[in-house]
């Protein structure tokens, strides 16, 4: 898990970059909207309604953190990105997700 100073905490945080730019992909929702921060930030919202059980909640936040945990370094500095896991996220491996998050970025020039 990326350390607290990286994360979106707060509700309107969360709510500021749910308006900007919207990615979607087989296994996450990306919200994305660039600020004035020095470096980038990045939030996990994980539903109750999709994933029913806490267990299915934290194995999803967990495997979505992992894949910006790996992508962080080469995020640019003013990017905020909220990423919602969809339901199908718990049935596949973490290296699948990052290529697909990794692949969405390239094509919307967020990475290189």
């Amino acid at each position: 898990m990326l350390p607290k100073s990286q994360r979106l905490n707060l509700k309107k945080d969360f709510k500021w970059v749910a308006g900007g730019r919207r990615l979607e992909s087989k296994y996450l929702k990306l919200f994305i909207r660039l600020g004035e921060n020095e470096f980038p930030k990045v939030g996990v919202a994980v539903s109750s309604k999709v994933f029913k059980k806490a267990t299915e909640r934290n194995k999803a936040k967990r495997l979505v953190s992992a894949v910006f945990e790996a992508l962080y370094g080469r995020l640019p500095n003013a990017v905020n990105i909220v990423a919602l896991p969809k339901a199908g996220i718990s049935k596949v491996k973490s290296g699948d997700v990052l290529l697909e998050v990794e692949e969405i970025l390239k094509s919307e020039k967020i990475i290189n």
